[in-house]
């Protein structure tokens, strides 16, 4: 008898521990899909391109139309390789960022830009592959050049204690309307037109894109025999950096590619809206070429990073793009009119990130001055001439003089504090 109820209830605990069991495995992929459709469901909700565009003739006699129009915006492009459209709201001027990279628009807190009401919340991912959940807000209407964009929705930002001469981002959602789009940084100019043949004379270097997550990916060749796929980004101000786990799938295949490597270094240097690149191996590439189609940058210099391959802004100090949603295509007219550019370019040295609030060496390389001097990675910068340096921001802003020695005030990792002196 003892042991029918001993095995009745070793049954009976077996099937409560395979309940149990079942409804936490049930709990988990609920949970799980739950998530998932909340940020499926945000996603089509609040990407939607759903803004109207209008133009107004330039007589100002005729009503606004929103069709069969082509507009030439006058356009910033800054030294830091940043293309600013002056954008009206409400009266006042505000400074946008065009950014490719971004799929729809960014509105940073601090910068006094007023909306129209809140649409909810949405998960979002920047340069470094790190997602956040943002408030999103409709704007009023902006206004540049004779257009006007009416409903236009925007990721409400923090700056986290970073200066950015910009108050906020226009992004591909203005391409992915519908909109060709011309840059050209030389004539300081932005056209933007419905016309699907606007641009069908025009010739360049043309590759295909693809969209991931709203925004377009281009192929490159940063090495003979070799491809990459490379996010198409006007918000990194640099030419081009590599994905490190390709370039690792690449070193293995060719010992060209492992003849291009500088050198190596472990730390982070990229900055995203959401978060610091982590800290990791950060190879130092000098390429041969660099091949948008058949146009050739040759003697290039720049590193690999933790999120995708970006062709950044930098690109447009050599030539126009010219960006057209309905055959999903760019276009790249070299300014020069050859078929190749050489850069010759200074290799990347030494970034400074923030870190708790403060500035911190977040890569150096050890060939650079600021290695030489005693600067090392993971410094938590201080003071500079024995001035306070409480934030990062108080760092970006500190006025330098080239030629000049400054005392650095560091804290090592250890603790320890040390006096360097670098030169600037």
């Amino acid at each position: 008898m003892k042991n029918e109820e001993f095995a009745t209830a070793l049954v009976m605990r077996r099937i409560l521990l395979l309940c149990c069991m079942l409804w936490s495995v049930a709990a988990y992929h609920s949970s799980f899909f739950i998530f998932r459709s909340s940020f499926v469901n945000a996603q089509k909700r609040l990407y939607d391109t759903g803004f109207t565009v209008t133009y107004t003739p330039s007589c100002g006699m005729e009503e606004a139309v929103d069709e069969d129009f082509a507009d030439t915006i006058a356009i910033e492009f800054t030294a830091a390789n940043e293309i600013i459209i002056p954008v009206q709201i409400s009266g006042r001027t505000f400074r946008f960022l065009f950014d490719t990279g971004a799929s729809q628009g960014v509105a940073f807190t601090g910068s006094g830009m007023p909306y129209v009401r809140n649409a909810g919340y949405v998960v979002a991912v920047d340069f470094n592959g790190r997602p956040d959940t943002v408030r999103v807000v409709q704007l009023p209407p902006l206004q540049f050049g004779r257009l006007t964009i009416d409903g236009y929705i925007a990721q409400v930002v923090n700056g986290r204690g970073i200066r950015r001469p910009y108050d906020g981002m226009i992004g591909f959602d203005i391409v992915n309307k519908g909109l060709l789009c011309k840059i050209d940084t030389q004539n300081k100019r932005l056209i933007l037109t419905d016309r699907k043949k606007h641009f069908a004379d025009e010739e360049g270097y043309e590759v295909k894109y693809k969209m991931k997550g709203f925004v377009p990916y281009v192929w490159v060749s940063p090495f003979m025999r070799h491809m990459d796929c490379a996010l198409f980004d006007t918000g990194f101000p640099r030419l081009y950096s590599m994905n490190r786990e390709s370039f690792q799938t690449h070193v293995y295949k060719s010992r060209q590619v492992a003849a291009q490597v500088e050198g190596r270094a472990v730390g982070s240097s990229f900055i995203g809206v959401n978060s610091v690149e982590a800290s990791d191996t950060v190879y130092f590439l000098a390429l041969d070429r660099l091949k948008w189609d058949d146009f050739a940058f040759r003697d290039y210099h720049t590193t690999t990073s933790d999120g995708s391959s970006h062709i950044g802004a930098a690109l447009l100090n050599y030539g126009s793009i010219i960006i057209n949603p309905r055959r999903e295509r760019m276009l790249f007219q070299p300014y020069n009119g050859a078929d190749s550019i050489t850069i010759s370019n200074q290799q990347f040295q030494m970034s400074i990130v923030p870190y708790l609030g403060r500035a911190m060496i977040g890569l150096i390389r050890e060939e650079s001055d600021a290695y030489q001097d005693g600067l090392r990675q993971g410094d938590v910068i201080l003071k500079i001439d024995g001035r306070d340096v409480p934030t990062f921001t108080a760092f970006q802003q500190w006025r330098f003089v080239r030629g000049e020695t400054h005392i650095f005030t560091v804290r090592r990792r250890n603790g320890s504090i040390l006096d360097i002196p670098v030169r600037k």
